[in-house]
């Protein structure tokens, strides 16, 4: 039960009105909510018809009243009237009215001496059990209770004692802001001694003219109210609205739920919403905005202690929400102040959370605990599912074990993506041999249906040919380059390298052609950003030494070592490489241009791997 307080300190600024649509909005979204109406010198929740009782019940006042006649507190039951069921997901709609609008209403009021209620008749100890009634009686999910305006006698009650939250609606003027300062102060003077109370503050500017501010005005007057009640960030708004519906008290989120109007109450439930972590949106709020503080600032959205303690709350009040227990494991695995929590993750699994990304998940912590093997399985689990966006899908394929290539390249996650996301996947998987052999599986079938565009198809056979070579498998490459009916001087500049150190590969030794027609198309062509990538540099180098111009040759290898920064495809091993890797290939050409023959391509060195080619 998350109770948050309407309050503002001067009328006219749709406090009400605010209220009635929160409570609404809450209610269509399948939330339990009690609207309680404890403006007792001018209630009027119930002239909402929303929030209109079928009969008239008693309210707060006569509550009140009966405690103070028999020093028992009524059943609270008795002061609670359910209202018609809001949208279709199960939401309920209760109101508390203020009192029963009868005569005796306003003698009931005036007799009711609220300082002599707390000092001498325990009207602490009352309160507290209303809202231990409330819970018993209907356990709502919110509480919304409207206050009075200005500095009252109940005022204590509806901000203090009684509230998780207070929203509270000002217009953005100096009489506002005076008299807002003592309250706001007064509400945050909860967090200390004895109470430890931290209530939630969400501060909305209401009846704001939608006007240009050309002359900074508005700008102005937040910047003040920001200074002088130390905001963190600019209210919520709700703009004055030109309709005549309002005259019939019209609930914006309820009849025209698309207006701008019931969109800015919205942003203010929302806000509400987000700051109960008993509620799963607001947990899953609160998780996704702490990690984007953390990750935009590294440093800390609140104390450690603070945050532990909210952690735990979370995981303790939705112990068997699977997408909850899912973004919490992920929280911790992320946040390094947290301890990380891998059986988060299998608890959201056993929650009934089978989404690819739990799954995904759960196959980085075993692969970083050294289980490459129930990594490779979740890894399969995440692609079982068609629609998974292309960048999840490259991570779980990057994980799969060659034994499981051909699952994974037939998976539902990989057949559903186009032909032009299934080439690219497959380029992109070349950093281990794992990878390469999936990358193989996925990009076998492409070639072979010649149903797809050529396009497509050359593409694929370009990759498909350099997976080959870094396999081992030269002689497949070489003849999946140059079939019968294609010369070397019908090739581009990528193919022609690449079947040159395919047949290298194939016969041991150098065919020139492929590599005197690379050099030709490097002449030929204007200078482009890859004369400048290293691994462009490279093949230069090595396709300058196979002509037999070693000047040029060590030219390039020059530029290559000069070029390289980080990570870079080498042609020395088919593979995406780190550095210090690239580097070494580079010893490697360097000495073969200065005539150590011995000097092969690593790709050279090693055997076919089996099941290569399928």
């Amino acid at each position: 039960m998350y109770v948050t307080t309407f309050y503002s300190f001067k009328g006219g600024v749709g406090r009400s009105m605010a209220l009635a649509n929160t409570a609404v909005e809450l209610a269509k979204r399948g939330r339990r909510v009690l609207a309680v109406d404890f403006d007792l010198e001018a209630p009027g929740l119930d002239t909402f018809d929303v929030l209109r009782p079928r009969d008239e019940v008693p309210g707060i006042i006569d509550f009140v009243h009966e405690y103070l006649d028999s020093n028992r507190a009524p059943e609270a039951g008795r002061f609670l009237a359910r209202l018609p069921d809001m949208g279709d997901r199960g939401g309920e709609l209760w109101i508390m009215p203020s009192g029963a609008q009868q005569a005796t209403y306003a003698a009931h009021f005036n007799q009711i001496d609220w300082g002599g209620l707390y000092e001498k008749r325990d009207g602490y100890l009352l309160f507290e059990d209303l809202k231990a009634q409330w819970r018993q009686a209907i356990n709502p999910d919110y509480v919304l209770i409207d206050s009075r305006t200005g500095h009252t006698d109940t005022g204590g009650i509806c901000t203090r004692q009684l509230p998780d939250a207070v929203a509270i609606l000002f217009f953005p003027n100096e009489q506002n802001l005076r008299g807002l300062t003592k309250v706001v102060n007064d509400i945050r003077s909860e967090t200390g001694e004895p109470r430890r109370k931290a209530i939630e503050l969400h501060f909305v500017m209401s009846n704001v003219p939608d006007l240009d501010d050309e002359d900074r005005i508005l700008e102005k007057k937040i910047q003040a109210f920001r200074n002088e009640l130390a905001l963190t960030c600019d209210p919520l708004i709700v703009h004055r609205y030109d309709s005549l519906s309002l005259l019939n008290q019209a609930v914006f989120t309820g009849v025209r739920p698309k207006s701008r109007l019931a969109r800015e109450y919205c942003a203010v439930v929302d806000q509400i919403v987000g700051r109960n972590l008993d509620d799963r949106d607001g947990a899953l709020s609160y998780l996704e905005r702490t990690s984007r503080s953390w990750r935009r600032r590294r440093t800390a959205y609140e104390s450690q202690r603070d945050l532990a303690e909210n952690l735990r709350r979370i995981e303790k009040a939705h112990a068997k929400d699977g997408e909850v227990l899912f973004e919490l494991g992920k929280f911790r695995e992320n946040d390094p102040r947290m301890g990380r929590d891998a059986s988060l993750f299998d608890r959201a699994i056993e929650s009934g959370y089978r989404q690819p990304e739990v799954y995904l998940q759960r196959a980085r912590v075993r692969a970083r605990d050294g289980e490459p093997d129930g990594a490779s399985d979740d890894a399969l689990r995440a692609l079982q599912t068609d629609g998974a966006p292309p960048p999840l899908i490259w991570q779980a394929v990057s994980m799969i074990r060659p034994d499981k290539s051909e699952a994974a390249a037939t998976s539902p996650a990989v057949v559903s993506l186009d032909v032009r996301e299934r080439v690219s996947l497959a380029d992109g998987l070349n950093e281990w041999p794992d990878q390469i052999k999936v990358s193989i599986r996925i990009l076998e079938p492409i070639v072979d249906d010649s149903d797809l565009q050529e396009e497509h198809r050359a593409r694929a056979r370009g990759i498909l040919a350099m997976r080959l070579v870094a396999t081992g498998a030269c002689g497949e490459a070489a003849k999946l380059l140059r079939p019968e009916n294609r010369s070397v001087e019908d090739m581009d500049i990528q193919d022609a390298f690449n079947y040159g150190m395919a047949a290298w590969g194939a016969t041991g030794g150098i065919v020139p052609d492929p590599f005197v027609r690379v050099v030709e198309i490097d002449k030929s062509e204007s200078a482009s950003e890859s004369r400048s990538d290293p691994n462009y540099l490279q093949c230069m180098a090595v396709a300058c030494w196979a002509t037999g111009d070693t000047g040029a040759a060590a030219e390039f290898e020059a530029r290559a070592r000069a070029a390289v920064r980080g990570s870079a495809l080498s042609c020395w091993r088919y593979a995406e490489v780190p550095a210090n890797e690239f580097m070494e290939d580079l010893d490697d050409i360097k000495a073969l241009i200065g005539g150590d023959a011995a000097r092969v391509p690593r790709f050279m060195r090693i055997e076919p791997m089996p099941g290569a080619t399928g």
